[in-house]
């Protein structure tokens, strides 16, 4: 007796396998048997800090009662309220985006003028070895070797193209010098890859 129908490939019978109804409704039980534990895991959760929070409180957590003459801790306002800390983290990224040396020196100004001082960032003493007054390139590459001391460069092919501009044009000996024993410190160390 012959066979009326053709003869299936190994795939074919692989591919009927994986579309049949059984292999989904498994999946489906499988798929609902996970959510449902996920959501029984999530509501003991819950219910046990429910509970932890109106359980009764014993007399062993709770702290004894402060003396009357105890000083009062007055905390700042949160950093969001303060217009100060507002305005500083403002200036700063005005700081950071800002290109050429006479929007860096106006705005590093502006915020020195306030009262602010400079976080210990290597991008901000970065940009502020382009300000026009040396006295702050200065102090910008004293913070950078001190930062660099404890920690790799983050951009040391732009440092130290900086750096070469500052030996060559600054005006003041004392610029030029601290700009070359930066330079010579960053030879010495391996650089971090960073992006430029």
């Amino acid at each position: 007796m012959e066979r009326d129908r053709p003869k299936k490939s190994w795939r074919d019978i692989d591919r009927s396998r994986d579309r049949s109804v059984h292999r989904r409704e498994a999946e489906e039980r499988a798929r609902r048997q996970q959510e449902t534990a996920r959501a029984n895991a999530a509501q003991r959760e819950y219910r046990n800090a429910l509970e932890a929070l109106f359980a009764p409180k014993t007399e062993e957590a709770q702290p004894a009662p402060l003396p009357k003459t105890a000083a009062r801790i007055v905390l700042p306002p949160a950093p969001n309220t303060d217009p100060k800390h507002a305005e500083r983290r403002r200036l700063l990224a005005k700081l950071a985006n800002a290109a050429g040396p006479a929007a860096i020196s106006r705005i590093a100004d502006d915020f020195f003028a306030q009262g602010f001082d400079l976080p210990d960032d290597q991008e901000i003493y970065l940009q502020m070895l382009e300000h026009v007054d040396e006295a702050r390139v200065r102090d910008a590459i004293a913070a950078l070797t001190r930062l660099l001391a404890g920690e790799l460069p983050k951009r040391k092919p732009v440092l130290e193209q900086r750096l070469r501009r500052i030996e060559e044009h600054a005006e003041e000996p004392d610029t030029r010098e601290a700009a070359t024993a930066l330079r010579r410190l960053l030879q010495g160390r391996p650089g971090s890859g960073g992006a430029r």
